[in-house]
């Protein structure tokens, strides 16, 4: 008899609460606000033992993908490091190798190219009057690497050009060849009258200085892939961050009952995975 009286008030309990509910508008954050009072002063829940929300977006920390995308822009792995991805110092650690790479590569191949002009400065005579302020910081200093004399196929072409580059550069032959040959066509002296050492080994700086050149900018070329790659790789990661985030979200608010001392006593209780 007992137990059916106690069954009997919890039925009218839950039905009070149930009008209560339909009568007590809920408050725009249910997660802060939310409550249920019967007409008995017990708070019920009977109809909605659990309910399952998901928070909105306003609850839910998020990375931005267009920062995330301009941070690896500017500098790579920073925007994996501010979505969270400790991966992103791989891509800082290989911005910082390759520069360091690049700059050694450039400076020795400036070197290089300055040690083989000055073989050619320290090794060319110039016949009449001439002068290296005038010459042209590339074209005639190659020039010169590649023949034994001024008169050669490049200065033999009858042109205008031709005549301007002749003015600029002067007569000039390298001293260790035979000077009688000074005046000879390149191609037809004869074969030991020419410039061994030092034509030869300013030469081989120019084709060594010109081959770092080209190693300097393939790995400037990484370093531009490298921004780019990170800052894509970046917005990614920040997508997929929110897309984590979203699924581990998820908010249970449920209702825990105890009958104890003949009263019916209730809890809201909210529960959170992580």
């Amino acid at each position: 008899m007992k137990y059916i009286k106690t069954l009997i008030c919890i039925t009218i309990c839950c039905i009070t609460a149930a009008n209560c509910l339909a009568d007590v508008p809920i408050q725009n954050n249910p997660l802060t606000s939310f409550y249920l009072d019967s007409k008995l002063g017990i708070r019920a829940l009977s109809d909605h033992p659990e309910v399952l929300t998901t928070a909105g977006e306003e609850l839910l920390p998020r990375k931005s993908p267009n920062e995330a995308f301009l941070y690896s822009l500017a500098i790579p792995g920073m925007g994996q490091i501010y979505s969270g991805a400790k991966h992103g110092y791989i891509y800082t650690a290989a911005e910082v190798g390759l520069l360091v790479t690049y700059f050694l590569l450039r400076n020795s191949a400036v070197n290089t190219r300055d040690d083989y002009r000055d073989i050619v400065r320290e090794n060319v005579i110039f016949i009449g009057p001439g002068s290296f302020e005038n010459w042209d910081i590339i074209e005639d200093f190659e020039h010169a690497t590649q023949y034994e004399t001024w008169n050669n196929p490049y200065s033999g072409e009858d042109s205008e050009a031709t005549r301007k580059t002749l003015e600029r550069t002067g007569k000039w032959f390298w001293k260790d060849m035979d000077p009688q040959h000074k005046n000879t066509y390149h191609n037809d002296i004869p074969v030991g009258s020419g410039s061994k050492k030092h034509r030869l080994e300013a030469f081989d700086l120019r084709q060594e200085a010109n081959d770092t050149f080209q190693q300097a900018r393939t790995v400037l070329g990484l370093v531009i892939l490298n921004h780019v790659f990170s800052a894509v790789e970046a917005r990614i990661t920040a997508k997929r961050w929110n897309q984590k985030q979203q699924q581990t979200s998820n908010i249970h608010i449920e209702l825990d009952t105890e009958l104890s001392a003949g009263s019916l006593k209730s809890a809201l209780v909210l529960r959170k995975q992580f």
